[in-house]
């Protein structure tokens, strides 16, 4: 895998030999890129290991940038499919990779010093230090441990003058090497204070869930997550009267370490449609090939199937979740009318960076359409992640070395016009302060040289384009890909097969998606 992407690049670089014969320097090429998509992290207060914050330092690093950037291990962004489907997404585009190819082959120069874009200043990896509930857990030392992992839930008793919904959460953990995951519920019993009243120690143990049936999923954080954001005029409720229950997986390693994790929570009293955070697929009631076991030098792969009821969702978000020897993980929806549409796909699972995608737009899943997880498990020597040595029998669990098979779906119920909210618009990542240039102008610029016509259209569209349009997808406002085009130059689509009504196209021309919409009439 990461030599074919070795060669992708490559190929680009070749379609680009005009981009090589100007000099590339950091100044005014390089610093931009790395300041808007990696500098978040790799600063002098980052989570990251070393820092990317001038010329210096990623000249002495620019070699083992380059190879995490090729193999697509940087910037973390595991879910590959489907294409341009969720918003946030901070991966590099090609174009962009040929910029820090091209000054590496160049000689790294550093340019002219006073052409560079000011260094970005990240005080606080916290996005949202300002938010109006903050969650702060007791300090807490790992102990030693009887079990393998421990699992501590910690109870915060809420009480508001009226319900709250949670428009974007942040977990912020106090110690990430001692922190394997969190997840927030809140819990209108008295069961979640009655397990902590009964356990001396802080907190309570609570392996599996929180102890109480009545809790609900608020959201939750995992190695590489981001804060979750819900779109507008949507959000988790959170009644007036509730225990916030805040649950931490302590792993084995991480006994005698000291933690003090907080949640940052923005909510508003304003009327939000409620949405909420299901494991409709999991390794419990889910499973067509089960139980999930996977034997010592064994690769298994495993699938799932959950059925919309009778109540017509509406899909705005999905997480994946497995542990160590999980290679990878996929979902898709099967449409009533028969269409096929990916929802999530890891082709290279990594344990450490697991999200909460959003989509930029919602997916709409009818009554009856059949939702399906798979995923693959390498219990053999040769996975370098098995926690085993040598391989021995894996089940479900929740420790570490068990395993784990969830996709988490964020629904609303579905309201008329769904399919036509637009979450996020963006293509890419936009750059920090521009940087006096960005890659929504250059992409306007390669939009603006291409003409579709007619627009409205009937049975037959043009693209008249000085550049060579090499594929061709459209989608329908479900987001269901109708026409998947592919060619070494494209000047013409047939239209006939589509009904009446307005499409998403998306033109890949010189590695980039372009998209646009058309009306058909």
């Amino acid at each position: 895998m990461k030599a074919l992407y070795s060669l992708i690049v490559l190929s680009c670089m070749t379609c680009s030999l005009n981009h090589a014969q100007n000099t590339v320097t950091w100044s005014e090429d390089v610093a931009c890129i790395l300041f808007s998509h990696c500098t978040q992290c790799h600063n002098s207060n980052g989570v990251a290991p070393f820092a990317i914050e001038n010329y210096q330092q990623a000249y002495d690093r620019r070699f083992s940038i380059i190879e995490a950037i090729e193999y697509g291990e940087m910037p973390p962004w595991p879910a590959k499919f489907p294409e341009s489907a969720f918003a946030g997404d901070h991966s590099l585009s090609l174009e962009e990779i040929r910029t820090i190819q091209d000054w590496i082959n160049g000689g790294s120069p550093e340019g002219d010093p006073a052409l560079a874009p000011e260094t970005p200043i990240f005080e606080t990896n916290e996005e949202y230090a300002d938010a109006d509930l903050v969650i702060e857990l007791p300090e807490f030392r790992v102990p030693n441990l009887t079990d393998n992992d421990l699992y501590k839930c910690f109870v915060f008793p809420v009480e508001m003058q009226e319900d709250h919904f949670v428009k974007a959460i942040e977990v912020i953990p106090g110690n990430p090497k001692a922190v394997h995951h969190v997840l927030l519920y809140h819990d209108t019993s008295n069961i979640p204070i009655q397990l902590d009243n009964a356990d001396p120690e802080i907190g309570y143990t609570c392996f599996g869930g929180i102890g109480s049936n009545n809790a609900q999923l608020v959201g939750g954080w995992a190695p590489g997550g981001a804060p979750q954001v819900f779109p507008e005029n949507m959000g988790i409720r959170i009644p007036a009267k509730t225990n916030l229950v805040v649950q931490v997986h302590y792993p084995e390693y991480a006994v005698g370490e000291l933690d003090q994790t907080h949640i940052n929570l923005k909510l508003t009293t304003e009327p939000q449609r409620e949405v909420f955070v299901v494991p409709f697929l999991n390794h419990f009631t889910s499973m067509l090939n089960g139980p999930l076991v996977i034997g010592p030098e064994e690769v298994k792969e495993f699938l799932q199937l959950w059925t919309v009821p009778f109540l017509k969702l509406t899909l705005i978000g999905i997480a994946p979740h497995a542990h160590l020897i999980c290679t990878e993980m996929e979902s898709w929806a099967e449409h009533p009318n028969g269409n096929v549409q990916t929802l999530v796909h890891t082709p290279q699972w990594d344990f450490d960076w697991q999200k909460f995608y959003a989509y930029k737009r919602p997916i709409i899943l009818e009554a009856g359409t059949k939702v399906y997880g798979r995923a693959v498990y390498d219990n053999t020597h040769h996975n370098h992640h098995n926690p085993n040595n040598p391989p021995k029998t894996i089940t479900v669990g929740e420790d570490t070395d068990e395993e784990m098979m969830l996709f988490f779906l964020t629904v609303t119920e579905y309201r008329n016009g769904d399919e036509n909210l637009v979450f996020e618009e963006s293509l890419h990542r936009e750059h920090i302060d521009d940087c006096g240039w960005s890659l929504t102008s250059y992409e306007q610029r390669l939009l603006d040289q291409i003409e579709l016509y007619p627009n409205p259209v009937q049975d037959e569209m043009y693209i008249n384009s000085e550049m060579k349009v090499e594929q061709i997808k459209v989608f329908n406002n479900q987001g269901q890909k109708l026409i998947d085009l592919k060619q070494s130059d494209i000047n013409y689509l047939d239209m006939k097969s589509l009904a009446p009504g307005s499409y998403s196209i998306q033109l890949f021309v010189e590695g980039k998606v372009l998209t646009r919409q058309l009306v058909k009439i």
